[in-house]
């Protein structure tokens, strides 16, 4: 292993052995948040220079003379770009590891170039990708050329992406901050009955609303659709974590439950980030299972999912019965929040990428590994109380 290299930053020295290149001053939506997460977990368990290219400002018109440049690029064969500064900024570097959204992101490379020439191992991870979508974005793919190794989410891609790339190809689930989701002891009350965000079925949905109307339930639920920025990520994880951990129920569907999302997919699963999160904060996951053997491979115990129809008209009386054996949810949510701590945190994500690209971690990684696990065994032996959450006080 190389020693990590020094680089003056004003009057200060900042040790670095990894460059992590993010997106992250360029742009903040929702989406991304997690890819963000992802980040600042590797760089409190590694030696990491965060490389993150601020945006261009870009008027309508220019960005729509960008897209026609990009056009012109693909056109003959360039490769396209994305609309952010150009950086000359570079260290010596034992690994670059480059976390991408989704394949368009993958236009920051030619604008980062002289970091990768002084990058010893290059890897990345592509969070987002289906095969119907490769065709259309098949140049951005090729930026990839020269890259040691790529990690996908979604295993169906990944012969596609290895012939268009020439690296290594390999699966990697997402995962989720455990330590942020995880309830803290003393938990908190778990007061919302029902909680959904980002994919629904409207069946279900209006079910749940007509309960909340008669008073049956607090259901809480996105209000907002389409494409927004977060002011901050932290912020938005943190809500998203405390919220999960207050609720007792969470509606999780799987990808292509959504029609709508068939075409974009092709029918592919994988794993989305909900089930990670939800699992985490310990709440009760009433849903759908990815149709994978990721999914049995991560999730891998009783009443890790609840199943319930796509849609369900009667997820009201679903909750109803589960309310009647109190024993049993708090038996999924201990097991829930302790199997998280100890496989599904970011850590346990960025092990399997040093060891794949032949890397020794940094000892920050083994010490939040060794934190996690004490947090898992503490949460298995809280003691237990009806209708309670670990370590948390029983419904009213």
């Amino acid at each position: 292993m190389t020693t990590p290299r020094r680089r003056r930053t004003g009057d200060t020295m900042e040790q670095a052995r990894t460059v992590l290149l993010s997106s992250r001053a360029a742009s903040h939506h929702v989406w991304q948040a997690s890819q963000f997460e992802l980040e600042d977990v590797v760089a409190a368990v590694d030696d990491v220079h965060l490389l993150a290219p601020p945006g261009r400002a870009v008027s309508p018109a220019g960005l729509a003379l960008h897209g026609a440049a990009n056009r012109a690029r693909r056109a003959v064969g360039r490769p396209r770009r994305r609309p952010i500064a150009a950086t000359t900024e570079a260290i010596d570097a034992e690994l670059f590891f480059a976390v991408f959204a989704a394949p368009h992101e993958i236009g920051m490379l030619p604008l980062v170039g002289p970091q990768l020439a002084r990058s010893a191992v290059k890897v990345a991870f592509i969070v987002e990708l289906w095969r119907p979508q490769v065709p259309s974005v098949a140049d951005y793919l090729r930026q990839l050329r020269g890259f040691d190794h790529v990690f996908l989410f979604n295993r169906w891609a990944m012969d596609d992406v290895a012939a268009l790339t020439g690296a290594q190809v390999s699966y990697l689930a997402t995962a989720v901050d455990a330590d942020r989701f995880a309830p803290r002891s003393p938990a908190p009350a778990r007061v919302i009955d029902v909680m959904s965000y980002g994919r629904r079925l409207g069946p279900t949905h209006e079910a749940l609303r007509r309960a909340s109307a008669a008073g049956e339930l607090f259901y809480h639920y996105d209000t907002v659709r389409g494409a927004f920025d977060v002011a901050d990520h932290v912020e938005h994880r943190e809500v998203l974590a405390s919220t999960l951990q207050r609720s007792r129920y969470s509606i999780v569907y799987r990808n292509n439950d959504e029609p709508e999302r068939v075409e974009r997919t092709g029918g592919e699963e994988s794993l989305t980030n909900r089930y990670f999160e939800v699992l985490a904060a310990g709440a009760t996951m009433l849903g759908s299972a990815a149709q994978t053997p990721d999914f049995e491979a991560c999730f891998d115990w009783p009443d890790a999912i609840v199943p319930i129809a796509a849609p369900d008209p009667r997820v009201a009386d679903v909750v109803a019965e589960l309310d009647a054996d109190p024993a049993r949810l708090e038996r999924a949510r201990r097991t829930a929040i302790a199997q998280s701590l100890r496989r599904h945190d970011w850590a346990h994500r960025w092990r399997q990428v040093l060891d794949t690209a032949g890397i020794a971690p940094r000892p920050q990684l083994a010490e939040r590994l060794a934190h996690l696990e004490r947090r898992a065994a503490a949460v298995e032996g809280a003691p237990t109380a009806t209708g309670a959450g670990p370590g948390g006080a029983a419904r009213p």
